[in-house]
């Protein structure tokens, strides 16, 4: 592939969604191996593709982050989840820590709001149940702290 073929899978990926500056190069990457074997220039052009969305702003890591964000905020999900989601998509650990600590959530609430959507307004009637709520809460992302100042 050349430079401009590359150029252009990566503005058709961008048209389609948001990608972190690393889970676009595994993207092209992938598709490089794909398409041609053996093809000298293409992994040549690639730190010059994405060093040109880069400065034309269509590559955003710090924009996508937050679209991210309020995309899982948005699913109910607590910040050890959000955390782990985004490091899953390849964002660096201080701009996932920095974009947690800049917003202003109230994860108590999120939490207590989750779990009565869940399981109602009611205490759980034993152990059994309690123990399935906390699961269900704790793989949301919830931590610890949030979770036991519910019950």
């Amino acid at each position: 592939m050349t430079y401009q073929e590359l150029y252009q899978y990566a503005i058709f990926m961008l048209s389609r969604r948001d990608y972190s500056t690393s889970e676009l190069q595994r993207r092209i990457e992938r598709r490089i191996r794909e398409t041609e074997k053996d093809s000298p220039t293409a992994p040549e052009c690639l730190p010059q593709v994405i060093d040109r969305l880069l400065e034309s702003q269509y590559l955003d890591d710090s924009r996508t982050i937050y679209s991210f964000f309020r995309s899982y905020l948005n699913k109910s999900y607590g910040p050890l989840r959000i955390r782990q989601e985004l490091r899953l998509k390849g964002f660096p650990s201080e701009i996932i820590e920095r974009v947690l600590e800049e917003t202003d959530t109230d994860w108590y609430t999120l939490c207590q709001d989750l779990k009565e959507k869940k399981f109602g307004t009611a205490k759980p009637k034993d152990f059994k149940e309690r123990a399935k709520q906390i699961r269900y809460l704790q793989y949301r992302g919830f931590t610890s702290e949030y979770i036991n100042a519910l019950f």
